[in-house]
């Protein structure tokens, strides 16, 4: 029958680590680096168990984005967050080493490799970005943000603060450093955080 596998069927365990090896090397060696050679021997699977699955290098590479299970690229839930929580998590985001050199990996590929950035957006940014306009739209309703406070610009002048920490490579970040810095960015523009109650 068209479309049907034959063979043994195909173990779980496996695609797993095949994945889990094609992101460890895209962060080490970049897009360019990666070989499906490569990844079989670091999965330690045979090369056709790899073309099995994926037939080239950048399918298999959009499939490890996708999946990417590291706690240090994942994060809580961003929906119904507050713009002070959402900052929180972006901040402790981008203090993980490993998030930041998939970030920096990723946007180097974006001349050679553009579906890669493509699939990372889609799994990783896109939700982040969403949930920030909704809660942009929410502090303007609030007043916490100057009335017709644009979100795209909103992400845009964030964006660019998360780019000159990207452009720090190796150096050490820390959470508190980021968070100081992306309220500082939301103090010019017109951001009032919520007052902390007095101590009883």
């Amino acid at each position: 029958m068209a479309g049907v596998e034959r063979g043994r069927p195909r173990d779980p365990g496996n695609d797993a680590a095949i994945l889990d090896a094609a992101l460890d090397l895209l962060i080490e060696r970049g897009a360019g680096g990666t070989s499906i050679e490569g990844v079989a021997q670091r999965a330690g699977v045979a090369k056709l168990t790899v073309y099995r699955r994926w037939r080239t290098r950048e399918d298999l590479l959009m499939a490890a984005l996708e999946h990417a299970r590291d706690p240090d690229l994942q994060g809580p839930p961003v929906a119904g967050r507050s713009l002070e929580e959402l900052i929180g998590h972006v901040a402790a985001l981008l203090s993980r080493s490993r998030f930041r050199a998939l970030m920096a990996r990723v946007i180097g590929a974006s001349v050679d490799h553009p579906k890669l950035v493509t699939a990372y957006t889609e799994r990783h940014l896109r939700p982040r970005l969403d949930a920030l306009a909704e809660v942009a739209r929410r502090a303007v309703d609030d007043g916490r943000l100057p009335p017709g406070t644009d979100p795209g610009v909103l992400e845009d002048v964030l964006a660019s603060s998360i780019g000159f920490v990207l452009l720090r490579g190796e150096e050490e970040v820390t959470a508190a450093e980021v968070e100081r810095r992306l309220r500082a960015l939301l103090g010019h523009l017109g951001y009032e955080p919520p007052r902390q109650a007095p101590p009883a």
